[in-house]
């Protein structure tokens, strides 16, 4: 019998996951979209900005070497706009959004203009998400809420959000689901937006 030969720059990476917790992170793009129940929401790349895991992200995209590689999923921020019929914790959200983002750059004031919000940074809190694909359950690392980059800094970042986690029947427990700041549907990948 004659084994087949191989190729040490194939083996498998090891999947280095983000620790859930409080981050400086750095927006890289912001762009409006539409979830499928026509509701808006803004669409942010974000990457971590400092720290031990700076460049966490930009790390996992640049480790992919095929032609089709997308931003990491976990790598993105969303965030819902509100409307006449949003519930209170949609108005809070975008509210604390844009007030940890204008006290996290000193001197910014955001004016509408999306293409302002690159480069900017804010702090991020993340929590672990559970996701189910082909009957087997996966932890992500996603960012949940956010605060004032000075705070995480100093340590003093605050309440984490509730991890999501999926019961043995497959259905996400933890929390209402009304303290959600970002809802990021399954299986969506993005192209890296910007050049």
């Amino acid at each position: 019998m004659s084994l087949p030969t191989y190729d040490k720059n194939k083996r498998r990476k090891s999947f280095e996951q983000l620790p859930k917790g409080a981050y400086v992170v750095k927006i890289l793009y912001a762009r409006e979209d539409e979830w499928p129940s026509k509701d808006k929401y803004l669409k942010l790349g974000i990457d971590i900005a400092e720290g031990e895991y700076a460049g966490f992200f930009q790390k996992i995209y640049d480790n992919n070497k095929s032609e089709d590689r997308k931003w990491p999923i976990d790598g993105y921020f969303n965030l819902n706009v509100p409307n006449d019929n949003s519930k209170d914790y949609v108005w809070t959200n975008w509210n604390s959004f844009f007030a940890d983002l204008e006290d996290s750059n000193n001197g910014f004031r955001f004016n509408g203009d999306l293409a302002t919000l690159k480069n900017k940074l804010i702090g991020g809190k993340f929590r672990i998400e559970q996701s189910e694909y082909n009957g087997k359950i996966y932890d992500h690392t996603r960012m949940n809420w956010t605060c004032v980059a000075e705070d995480v800094r100093q340590g003093k970042a605050g309440q984490m959000p509730q991890d999501k986690l999926k019961t043995p029947s497959g259905q996400p427990s933890g929390g209402s689901g009304t303290e959600d700041f970002m809802n990021i549907p399954e299986g969506i990948e993005e192209e890296l937006p910007f050049a």
